[in-house]
């Protein structure tokens, strides 16, 4: 689909865009059965099918590159598509309906006073990250909530959960320090495609990728103190165990004494006939471990 950039996008032919600034959206097929305007070859497009991170790269009088774009929640998952820019127009390469979508809502929700390519760009890389940073406000919400769990103790399925989300953390840590990239070839403008006015836009949106990017830094950094949380309790868990153990160790101890004692059964042992010698021990045994008991209560060990 070609649109022709006025104030507003306005949907054309491949035809009329030969002779207007335009932004059209293609699917694989379309451009290898020639739904290219004549000032771009498909064999300069790059292949997206294969594109494994955003770049942007200079070849001849035009910017050609990929986006790999990863999908909220799924950050294993991207959407992937290619796109080159003219002075006379921008095309995307794209098998999904992602780029559409972008298409759609800057032709119901942008006008221009200034037509331009480097306007219709400015407003597609804008709305390709408008809604990042509430997505990051919502990773640290549930870093949040994991880290109140920590702290309560509740630390069940803790490694999966936290695995995830440092994940999603990475992906988009990557993906924003690409962006960032990105815009710093727009403002360079090696080939000198855009108006100088324009640096300033792409200016904008280069910081806004960094600043995103320092956003997911400081989720990363959250997330170790996260796990460094968990793993304290880890330890506080097997302090207590540790302790219990200890505990039960040290009163048996003097049982473990005492039958040891009275288990010799040396001929002229005198409680060994004595008849009540097996209710004395008895009472002994239990008079033991009462008082250890007193004594770890008293000393704070229990």
């Amino acid at each position: 689909m070609y649109y022709l950039i006025g104030n507003s996008l306005t949907e054309i032919t491949q035809a009329e865009a030969n002779k207007c600034l335009y932004a059209a959206v293609l699917s694989s097929s379309e451009v290898k059965d020639g739904g290219l305007p004549q000032v771009f070859n498909a064999a300069m497009i790059p292949k997206f099918e294969r594109a494994h991170f955003s770049k942007i790269e200079v070849i001849s009088d035009m910017l050609c590159g990929t986006f790999s774009v990863p999908r909220k929640k799924t950050s294993e998952k991207r959407v992937r598509f290619a796109y080159c820019i003219k002075k006379t127009g921008i095309i995307f390469v794209d098998d999904t309906s992602f780029v559409k979508s972008i298409f759609k809502k800057i032709t119901e929700t942008i006008t221009w006073r200034e037509p331009s390519v480097e306007n219709f760009l400015y407003s597609f890389l804008e709305i390709l990250i408008e809604n990042d940073l509430h997505y990051l406000e919502n990773i640290e919400d549930n870093l949040s909530k994991l880290e109140a769990a920590v702290l309560s103790d509740d630390i069940d399925s803790f490694s999966s959960k936290i695995i995830n989300i440092r994940k999603e953390i990475l992906a988009y840590s990557q993906y924003f320090s690409q962006l960032t990239d990105i815009g710093l070839k727009l403002v360079e403008d090696e080939n000198d495609i855009f108006n100088p006015p324009a640096v300033r836009m792409f200016k904008i949106f280069t910081d806004r990728s960094h600043r995103l990017r320092e956003e997911t830094q400081m989720l990363r950094e959250y997330s170790l103190q996260i796990s460094e949380a968990y793993q304290a309790q880890i330890d506080i868990r097997q302090n207590m165990v540790m302790k219990v153990l200890t505990v039960v160790t040290a009163i048996f101890l003097p049982l473990t004494l005492l039958v040891g004692w009275y288990g010799m059964n040396f001929k002229n042992m005198p409680e060994l006939r004595w008849q009540y010698g097996y209710p004395f021990v008895g009472v002994i045994s239990i008079l033991i471990v009462v008082y250890c008991i007193w004594i770890f209560k008293k000393k704070k060990f229990w």
